[in-house]
């Protein structure tokens, strides 16, 4: 019995508020609007079926008078009702995937994400409104908004906008040389001399000296 009463609890509520949608009322894209609908119902009417013709008192000198009585009979037949129902849907620009109500693009985010209707959310390094624009080698983030501090010729990562620094160079900005007796990429190699090219490594030998490592005298 109490599965019975639950069944048809279910049921009425199907018909007043419309059929189970998985779309959540509380979130933000989603829209309600009435809709109208209609059902077939068994209704009942009185319809007459008979009659009887009853003799009433009649005058001393008038001839008998009669009455007709018409007999009813309550029927059933089918009839449409409508009725309206609240029903749940996506805002425009917005369409259900899973459940949820996701934005819609026109324009394919190439390199992001659609975040609302028709605007994309680039990933680093790139922009445009489908984000199919790489940022030129002077700015850097999901717009290309941030501006590139690198100094020296170092190139700028245009995702995180760190500096890599050409042999020579260290620093955040690669705004240092190599310390002396050090040269190369990141300043890791040790000059053969006493001082070197911070770049190439290459001895800087002092007034009178020539070779690799100083060793001629000239």
């Amino acid at each position: 019995m109490p599965t019975l009463l639950c069944a048809t609890v279910s049921l009425l509520l199907s018909v007043l508020i419309g059929p189970c949608s998985p779309l959540n009322p509380r979130d933000p894209n989603v829209c309600s609007l009435w809709e109208s609908f209609t059902t077939s119902v068994k209704e009942s009417y009185s319809h007459p079926y008979d009659h009887v013709t009853e003799e009433c008192v009649r005058h001393r000198y008038a001839p008998p008078p009669h009455t007709t009585l018409i007999i009813y009979r309550t029927a059933y037949r089918q009839a449409v009702k409508t009725d309206h129902r609240r029903r749940y849907q996506c805002c425009p620009g917005y369409y259900e995937s899973g459940g949820k109500c996701v934005p819609r693009c026109t324009k394919e985010c190439v390199h992001g994400r659609c975040v609302a209707p028709d605007r994309c959310q680039c990933e680093g390094g790139w922009r445009g409104e489908d984000c199919s624009s790489a940022c030129d080698d002077k700015h850097w983030g999901p717009r290309c908004d941030q501006q590139c501090k690198c100094e020296n010729g170092a190139l700028c990562d245009p995702v995180k906008g760190a500096c890599q620094c050409p042999p020579g160079f260290i620093g955040r900005h690669c705004e240092d040389s190599c310390p002396a007796g050090t040269f190369g990429r990141g300043c890791l190699q040790r000059c053969r001399c006493g001082k070197c090219d911070p770049e190439t490594g290459q001895c800087r030998c002092a007034k009178g000296f020539t070779g690799n490592r100083f060793v001629l005298k000239v």
